[in-house]
């Protein structure tokens, strides 16, 4: 058994890049509310659709969350040159060893395990503006 919470309060503070606070907090609510609303798929293609000032921050947020997930043992580690919306694809997916219902589950708990570590990432945010 793992204990999710550590892992998303440090995935949370490894997203929020200190010079850039506000930035931060306005891009990992944008994020959270796709994911919220959406779903892990179109999570990943909002972070992937970011150009210009909002990209070093989308990559921040991706990495700090696909740590997490490995950690937390819902993913594996995304291989070389993989974009950031296959990736998040790829979770949506039944694995060849799941039942339907288990991915399901799966992807639930991903779910949950995401907007927890944005949630606790908007907070660290915002307690450094």
């Amino acid at each position: 058994m793992i204990n999710l919470e550590p892992l998303a309060a440090k995935a949370a503070r490894s997203m929020v890049i200190d010079s850039q606070a506000k930035d931060s907090f306005n891009l990992i609510n944008k994020a959270l509310m796709v994911l919220a609303e959406q779903g892990l798929f179109a999570f990943g293609l909002f972070l992937n659709s970011r150009k210009n000032d909002e990209e070093r921050l989308a990559a921040q947020i991706d990495r700090a969350v696909k740590d997490l997930l490995v950690a937390a043992r819902l993913a594996d580690p995304p291989g070389a040159g993989v974009q950031i919306a296959d990736y998040y694809r790829a979770l949506t997916e039944t694995r060849p060893t799941e039942q339907p219902a288990q991915a399901l589950q799966r992807l639930i708990l991903t779910k949950q395990v995401v907007e927890t570590a944005l949630t606790y990432g908007r907070y660290q945010a915002k307690s450094l503006i």
